[in-house]
């Protein structure tokens, strides 16, 4: 198992600031949380993008996933509305197409949303369609996408691990895993056993986090339960500290800080960075 950071709680601060954190750290590899002002995967200047390459290679950094803003308007694949569909598939081509030219592997996406007060069904039929579209365009990038799930205050498509294993079924892609979020799967009352029995070896990423997306202590779940369970699972994938609590933009460098220091104190991975 390999634990990673997400830039996301630097959006405050400039690219660089990130970049000499991690290569500071026992951290070789990241996900970069693709947003704006940092890569706005709307319209990013392509200077920026190949500027990045060549720190990431100066450096010897890897971008192992790319999480792109997809959980708010105007990026939204499970809509109602056909105009804001086809323009988040536009988005997700491009963050596809990022992906590849920076060598990263792996893109995260969410199925987004439907209207509350329409049939569920609606939104299901058109995040699967999305998802057919936009994983036969990242399998000829040789891109994998991760399948997340939200809690049910933000979606009514994909909330427990038996709907990611059902839409993966559906859409029946090589390259489309399923993922968890500790906060999310806490929230929706189900545990690691369940993601297991949902996804068996359709479990390709995990967002590891304390209760609201905290950093691994801060908040009141049993982490060091779940680490236990995933490794018990047999789980060898990747864990990443998607941290997201505005109270880390001030200092992200502290928030890394602690994810290091809980590594350290609870887990089997942390020799294998740095030895000790």
């Amino acid at each position: 198992m390999k634990f990673i950071p997400m830039t996301l709680h630097y959006l405050r601060y400039s690219t660089k600031k990130w970049l000499d954190k991690f290569e500071q750290s026992p951290f070789d590899s990241f996900d970069l949380y693709m947003s704006a002002p940092q890569l706005n995967a709307f319209d990013y200047p392509l200077g920026d993008l190949i500027e990045l390459d060549r720190e990431l290679r100066r450096r010897k950094l890897s971008v192992y996933s790319i999480t792109p803003e997809n959980c708010t308007y105007p990026c939204n694949f499970g809509t109602q509305n056909r105009e804001t569909r086809e323009s988040s598939l536009r988005y997700y081509q491009r963050v596809i197409d990022t992906a590849q030219y920076l060598g990263c592997p792996n893109v995260q996406i969410s199925t987004g949303f439907g209207y509350f007060d329409a049939p569920a069904e609606e939104a299901w039929s058109h995040v699967q369609d999305s998802l057919v579209l936009l994983t036969e365009y990242a399998k000829r990038k040789n891109i994998c996408l991760f399948l997340e799930e939200n809690k049910n205050t933000t979606t009514q498509v994909l909330v427990y691990a038996s709907d990611v294993a059902k839409m993966l079924a559906e859409v029946n892609a090589d390259n489309l895993t399923g993922m968890l979020d500790t906060d999310q799967m806490v929230f929706s009352g189900e545990t690691i056993e369940d993601y297991f029995q949902a996804l068996g070896k359709k479990m390709g990423y995990v967002h590891f986090v304390d209760r609201a997306h905290l950093v691994p202590g801060d908040g009141d779940y049993n982490l060091e339960k779940i680490y236990k369970d995933l490794k018990r699972n047999g789980y060898d994938g990747v864990c990443c500290f998607e941290i997201m609590d505005r109270r880390y933009f001030q200092d992200p460098d502290a928030a890394i800080d602690g994810c290091i220091e809980w590594l350290k104190k609870n887990t089997d991975e942390y020799k294998d960075y740095t030895g000790e």
